[in-house]
């Protein structure tokens, strides 16, 4: 699972295949067609969490809501720059119309990619 951390409001969202936005507008991202791959734009910084550890967190509070234990924890990571399955564009407000090949355009314009 991806999550986009917006540095302008730090606010944090939870990526889909919509294109979705944070609170203040100034960062938005997606999951493209592959539900791997992700486009987001920069200065933004992409969240990964182990899909395995956040299911087995979530059924232990599941299975006990009231009481902490380390079965509730998962790893989490700020995906690099570098990351191949995260590409970085220029900033677009969610309100104009962008380009379906914004991710083709920034990568052209070295704003940064991964792979």
């Amino acid at each position: 699972m991806k999550l986009m951390y917006c540095p302008h409001c730090a606010d944090i969202v939870r990526l889909f295949p919509e294109k979705r936005s944070c609170r203040c507008g100034k960062s938005w991202g997606h999951y493209m067609a592959d539900m791997s791959t992700t486009v987001q734009t920069w200065p933004s910084l992409s969240v990964g969490i182990a899909n395995n550890d956040f299911a087995e967190a979530e059924q232990a509070f599941a299975d006990a809501p009231r009481a902490f234990s380390p079965d509730v924890t998962m790893r989490c990571w700020i995906n690099p720059v570098s990351e191949p399955d995260v590409t970085f564009v220029k900033g677009v407000p969610m309100e104009q119309p962008t380009d379906e090949g914004d991710a083709e355009e920034a990568s052209a314009e070295g704003v940064s990619s991964g792979g």
